[in-house]
């Protein structure tokens, strides 16, 4: 039976400056030719994915937006935006604890004018998506999965609490912090993607290194962590491989036998 191998990208597939190691390249490429497959799997809304050297590495899918979107062979067969109600209420609180925030979308990004002026992600995303990085003030309809947002000194509890249900908030490292619709995350899109192939959740393996994979390296059968992931990810997972930068991801797939 083909086995499906599930990779994030931010910290698994590539380092904080977006470098690629030759051997993942190779390794992806090597576990397709063995007949298996091979998906993205990111807190990355599907408009932050577009980098010609990561998409070239070759995918049979994607489960973007923490399982918000979800596509095969770049036919997108879920998406889940949130509602203008939805919208409306998360830019309250967003506004009302002066949290700084990116709303993320299948198509476009979202960002005030002037926010982030030296954040790497923020100024890679004013390079790579041009016009399709939009400005929140002034826009009257959005169309997003999910958002990202600096707390800067807001309380995780309050905001959390003035969310509500139908909203789950990772937290991660440095007050940053991921705001999904409830009932998302990178496992449902795993499933989403399974029953789409008709793959046994057996035959399911994930990379992953912090707070957002969580679920999706106990989900699968065998999740594997980086050897550059947070404590939380290296206890969720089955195994730990080496750092993105020293063949992590190779290393993990020969571990498995899938090269």
């Amino acid at each position: 039976m083909k086995k499906a191998v599930f990779f994030d990208i931010d910290g698994t597939i590539w380092d904080e400056q977006m470098r690629i190691p030759k051997s993942t390249a190779e390794a992806i490429r090597a576990l397709r030719q063995a007949g298996n497959y091979a998906f993205l799997c990111s807190g990355r809304s599907r408009a932050c994915i577009r980098n010609e050297k990561l998409l070239a590495l070759g995918f049979d899918g994607i489960v973007a937006a923490c399982g918000a979107h979800t596509e095969r062979e770049e036919a997108v067969f879920y998406e889940n935006l949130l509602t203008d109600a939805q919208v409306e209420h998360v830019l309250h609180v967003v506004q009302e604890n002066g949290l700084n925030a990116v709303l993320e979308g299948p198509r476009y990004i979202y960002v005030e004018e002037g926010a982030f002026p030296e954040d790497p992600y923020v100024v890679y995303l004013r390079r790579e998506l041009g016009r399709d990085l939009r400005m929140i003030s002034g826009t009257t309809h959005f169309e997003i999965n999910k958002l990202s947002a600096v707390l800067n000194g807001a309380g995780l509890a309050k905001v959390t609490e003035e969310l509500g249900e139908e909203f789950a908030v990772i937290a991660h490292t440095g007050q940053l912090i991921e705001v999904v619709p409830a009932g998302h995350s990178k496992a449902t899109g795993i499933a989403k993607m399974c029953e789409a192939y008709g793959i046994a959740k057996e035959d399911t393996y994930a990379f992953g290194d912090s707070a957002n994979d969580l679920e999706m390296l106990t989900f699968v059968a065998h999740g594997i962590a980086m050897g550059n992931g947070t404590k939380e990810a290296k206890q969720a997972a089955e195994y730990v491989t080496s750092s993105v930068m020293e063949d992590g991801i190779a290393e993990g797939l020969r571990h498995y036998g899938l090269i």
